[in-house]
């Protein structure tokens, strides 16, 4: 038997929450906690990093004791369930994923799935984003996060974190006997190239864009996720708000007056 070492979590991501990963971490999140609230996009948010609603109202719509689906982002729905939702009692942990593809190197600052947990860690709650990643042709074998989520829960709710800084687990695209372990990584700049978009005609021969990600050639540094995942491993990256490029802090420190 499992023992039950939280008293609530919050879960939460941005594929929305009918989404397969919200419905694979919701069993495992089961396990450990006496309680799970499910505070989650009513629709698919993915790609909205950090961003919170400034200028709209938001509606959360009961789907169930202690399940609602919001019409906002991830990081919405972290500010309205530890604000609103789940005052009289917060949560011990934020948990948002598991989402549906990586998050490695550059996808992390467009990811609302670390956009919620960034939430979370600001809110003052440890937070987890966790993501399986996917196959070449896009496709997401899930059976690698059915095997090891709840071990690896399991062993990341016995550790403690600085309160400014929250985890980023990604599972790998390899069958469940072919994990070599958790193993702890540096966030990098992963295989991101740069944005691209693409003109396409509606039927009526007016024009509307898509906005997609062009990957590159990927970064082989030994310590970066993306190594990492690729070789099989499940990776831990513990993330934070500071982005100062501390080189170039220095020099252009001496330069400019």
């Amino acid at each position: 038997m499992v023992e039950k070492s939280l008293r609530r979590v919050l879960l939460t991501n941005d594929d929305g929450i009918d989404a397969p990963g919200m419905a694979l971490l919701e069993r495992a999140a089961s396990l450990i906690a006496e309680e799970v609230w499910i505070v989650a996009p009513a629709l698919d948010k993915s790609g909205v990093s950090n961003a919170i609603s400034l200028r709209e109202p938001l509606r959360a719509v009961s789907r169930g004791e202690r399940r609602y689906g919001v019409y906002g982002t991830p990081a919405d729905c972290v500010a309205l369930a530890i604000n609103q939702i789940m005052k009289d009692a917060p949560p011990d942990l934020v948990l948002s994923g598991v989402n549906a593809g990586s998050n490695l190197g550059f996808e992390t600052l467009l990811s609302g799935t670390v956009g919620a947990a960034m939430t979370g860690m600001l809110m003052g709650v440890p937070s987890i984003a966790l993501s399986q990643n996917d196959s070449a042709d896009g496709t997401v074998n899930w059976s690698c996060t059915e095997r090891y989520l709840l071990e690896t829960l399991q062993k990341l709710v016995k550790l403690s974190w600085d309160s400014e800084v929250c985890l980023s687990v990604n599972f790998p695209t390899v069958a469940p006997e072919e994990v070599k372990g958790l193993k702890v990584t540096t966030q990098g700049r992963g295989n991101v190239e740069k944005l691209s978009a693409t003109k396409t005609l509606d039927p009526h021969g007016e024009a509307y864009y898509w906005i997609r990600i062009q990957e590159g050639e990927p970064e082989t540094r030994e310590d970066g996720e993306i190594v990492a995942v690729e070789k099989g491993y499940i990776t831990l990256t513990p993330l934070t708000y500071e982005r100062t490029a501390w080189q170039e802090f220095v020099r252009l420190s001496e330069v400019v007056s």
